[in-house]
């Protein structure tokens, strides 16, 4: 009796032993499946929303930049727009929280297309020389200004304030820009007609707004105007789901 009362206290001790790790490796997985549930809630944060590619080729976003000091007359404006970036739109039912990411390589913007001066009238309408472009991108690139080898990206992203009834709103935006963080307001007209959506715009920026130094040559008498004109046209195409 004596045996037999061992063996059973013994069994029972092994079964709870066993309880004990099922309950451990039951506990294990609900964490796992947890932890897995939270970087997919993190990952998947634009649930609910419509994603629309941005076509670069097809959209048009610039930079109007003018000359100022006594000798204005010796240099150009100049226009300065994107070629190459990749930008994504997650569109909410409710505009207002739709969401804009946008990534701008640096070495790709382009300085004084043609055709870009042309449509901008007469302020634009001499054409700078091929070395005088060059110039103009070698200073924009530079350690002094954009300082393209250290900070290769622009990081844009933003959300839409309220939408009104004309499809107008103010986009809220936030800009990685050499380094630095900068909360710009920019004016959008929205448009949506089947899988393509638009948004256009323009606003007056500064140089001091975006933490940026205007060039400056032969002791200021010839530079950068403080104030820039930004212009752009964003066309997005619906990605299938």
């Amino acid at each position: 009796m004596v045996a037999g009362s061992q063996q059973a206290i013994e069994g029972i001790q092994m079964s709870k032993a066993r309880a004990r790790r099922r309950g451990a490796v039951v506990l294990s997985l609900a964490a796992l499946l947890l932890s897995a549930s939270i970087v997919h809630g993190q990952r998947s944060g634009e649930a609910g929303a419509i994603v629309y590619r941005i076509d670069p080729h097809t959209s048009d976003v610039r930079l109007l930049v003018y000359r100022d000091g006594a000798l204005a007359t010796f240099g150009h404006n100049h226009a300065v727009s994107l070629q190459d970036f990749k930008g994504t739109i997650y569109l909410q039912p409710k505009l207002e929280q739709s969401r804009l990411e946008l990534e701008i390589p640096v070495d790709r913007l382009v300085v004084d297309d043609a055709e870009h001066r042309r449509v901008e009238g007469p302020n634009f309408a001499s054409q700078p020389s091929k070395g005088d472009i060059e110039a103009t991108r070698t200073n924009m690139l530079s350690s002094a200004l954009l300082n393209a080898k250290q900070f290769p990206t622009i990081k844009v992203t933003g959300t839409s304030g309220p939408v009104d009834s004309k499809n107008l709103a103010m986009l809220n935006l936030s800009v990685q820009l050499v380094g630095r963080q900068i909360k710009l307001t920019l004016p959008a007209s929205l448009k949506l007609e089947g899988d393509q959506l638009q948004a256009w715009g323009e606003a007056e920026l500064s140089h001091t707004e975006l933490g940026l130094k205007p060039f400056s040559a032969l002791l200021g008498s010839l530079r950068v105007a403080e104030q820039m004109q930004f212009k752009y046209r964003i066309r997005a195409s619906k990605v299938p789901q």
